[in-house]
């Protein structure tokens, strides 16, 4: 998946046809190279030719700024329709388009799928949306599109030439492939195959000492250093370096045939054209994406630096947190820099060496307890982000850890995945405390068991002593930092009190019911209402009294103790013992 400058442009197929095209590509060779100054090559350093930061320098142009660069390089002047019609007429394998007058030129065409030609987006909107995709410097592919097939200035291009726009899948052996033909899907493939490269994928040149040829034609080459994987991945493109010969000599070519001078000028006509037409490469390091921007942790006390003379600035106190999003060499290119966020949109050039940062690490909750997800989520790595295990609305667990994710927030782990040492977690955000009480199942009345305390569920801080015995009605629940349902009686839940009663402190007592006949009845004899549960003397009742009747519970002796309807109504907790009571 390679192709090379010193390739011959196709014009067609067929023998008889040379005259003609042969004339339309001295017209393009002269023109592209008259519209350069030639670069100054004895610069030309074959094991950097590119910086990292320069090649991923994905918002260097707009999409308006790209259009208008390519209309500035070429209007499309070529108004000669004669010549329209001698080379449609030439041959079926190529076409040209010709509209208003002119022959539709790269700044003027529009591009669909495939190789579809005249309808469909500009170039600088393909160009543009790569560049965003992949993060590739947009000026790359454009230098690309002229080093492969001199597309920027040719002011007579077909529909051959956009095909195999950047020659990719061009291999040097063989016919370029069919799958890859169309300019759209040349230069998202190009800039897909440089953005592998730039985020530590496979590349055959990798960094350090490689042989690099200097032909295919011939076996001859040198040991090349090198240095960026932007210069990696140009090779990985066009797996060449220019000899003496092809340096010497500017854009031009070495006389003689390849096979004799053994020279190759694609990574030469890069280095050239990006030289001239964009400020020329950048050969010393330069700020590149971290592979995760996250948060970190400073050490220790420490300062700040300038990466090019490491002078010191900002002194910044160990334990502070900061996110950091782009790194760069120091002078000598021994350790790794980094930047934070907010100085890389400020664009300040300081940083902090990677030796004083720690990764974050989990740390306790203020107070270990139990949450639940408030909606289906995910349990997430916190420093990739990456989405784990699903995880259900309503699910409850423990939660003991924190840590902040590479967004800055908090993201809480619990106890299992703790004690598995796992690093996943549920961000804080997707997550609800317990400390909003549930309605029980069936609110009812509860003794307590032993003596004991009211307790802060969370906390489980012990408060107002409670005695055994004592019932209360129960109408609210909540699991406690243990993982146990704490009750919470139904003057609390009224009141907002955040106290309970666990569970296990508690017994179950009969429960009011309805009785079968709801009837009047009148007192016998000079009586008293009692608690059912505690046997309390809770006020008299005189004889002959009556009242109706509605509900009915068992009294502590096992008898039962009848409630009035008024006192139903009100759920006062009293009744009448059914002994002191007849039908009325």
């Amino acid at each position: 998946m390679r192709r090379v400058n010193y390739r011959r442009r196709i014009y067609a197929c067929v023998v008889v046809f040379v005259a003609i095209f042969s004339f339309v590509a001295l017209r393009r060779l002269g023109g592209s190279e008259a519209e350069v100054e030639a670069a100054d090559l004895t610069k030309f350093d074959p094991g950097y030719i590119m910086s990292d930061y320069q090649m991923s320098n994905y918002n260097s142009m707009t999409e308006a700024e790209i259009q208008s660069w390519l209309t500035s390089k070429n209007s499309c002047p070529n108004t000669d329709y004669n010549l329209y019609l001698r080379l449609s007429a030439s041959t079926s394998v190529a076409t040209w388009h010709f509209a208003n007058g002119h022959f539709v030129c790269i700044s003027e065409e529009l591009f669909g799928d495939g190789e579809v030609i005249g309808t469909g987006e500009t170039a600088a909107h393909i160009i543009w949306q790569a560049a965003q995709d992949y993060h590739i410097n947009p000026q790359v592919l454009l230098v690309l599109l002229q080093k492969e097939n001199s597309l920027i200035t040719d002011d007579l291009p077909n529909s051959w030439n956009y095909r195999t726009a950047t020659g990719y899948g061009c291999p040097d052996t063989a016919a370029c492939s069919s799958k890859y033909y169309g300019f759209k899907n040349q230069i998202r493939n190009a800039a897909a195959l440089f953005h592998e490269v730039l985020s530590g994928g496979w590349t055959n040149y990798p960094l350090g000492e490689n042989w690099v040829r200097f032909s295919p034609h011939c076996d001859s080459g040198t040991v090349v250093n090198i240095r960026s994987l932007a210069t990696s991945a140009l090779y990985r493109y066009t797996p060449y370096q220019p000899n003496a010969a092809a340096l010497s000599v500017g854009y031009g070519t070495v006389p003689g045939s390849s096979y004799e001078t053994c020279a190759a000028y694609g990574n030469r006509n890069f280095y050239s054209f990006f030289e001239d037409w964009f400020g020329g490469i950048t050969m010393e390091s330069s700020y590149s994406e971290v592979d995760t921007p996250r948060y970190m942790k400073v050490k220790n006390d420490t300062y700040y630096i300038n990466p090019k003379n490491g002078e010191q600035t900002l002194l910044v106190k160990g334990g502070t947190v900061l996110k950091f999003t782009t790194k760069i060499k120091t002078s000598d290119n021994s350790s790794w820099c980094i930047r934070t966020e907010s100085d890389t949109k400020q664009n300040i050039n300081r940083c902090i060496l990677r030796a004083y940062l720690d990764e974050l690490e989990y740390s306790m909750v203020d107070n270990a307890r139990y949450m639940i997800t408030k909606k289906d989520t995910y349990f997430i790595n916190p420093k990739t982000l990456e989405k784990g295990e699903l995880v259900k609305r309503g699910s409850v667990f423990m939660f003991t850890m924190k840590i902040l994710d590479s967004n800055g927030v908090w993201c809480i782990r619990d106890v299992d995945n703790t004690e598995a040492n796992k690093d996943v977690c549920l961000e804080r955000s997707d997550l609800n405390e317990t400390n909003n009480y549930l309605n029980s199942a069936v609110p009812r009345y509860m003794k307590v068991s032993t003596d004991a305390a009211y307790i802060t569920p969370h906390t489980l801080k012990e408060g107002d002593e409670i005695k055994s015995g004592q019932v209360y009605l129960f109408n609210t629940k909540i699991l406690d930092s243990n993982g146990n349902w704490c009750l919470r009686t139904r003057e609390d839940t009224e009141n907002g009190v955040n106290r309970c009663v666990s569970r296990s402190l508690l017994e179950e007592v009969s429960n009011f019911v309805k009785s079968a006949a709801p009837r009047k009845m009148k007192v016998v004899r000079d009586t008293h209402y009692i608690m059912p549960y505690t046997m309390e003397d809770l006020g008299e009742v005189k004889k002959g009294e009556v009242f109706k009747f509605t509900t009915k519970v068992l009294d502590l002796n096992g008898n039962w103790c009848i409630r009035t309807e008024e006192d139903t109504k009100s759920d006062t907790m009293r009744c009448i013992a059914r002994d002191d009571l007849v039908n009325y």
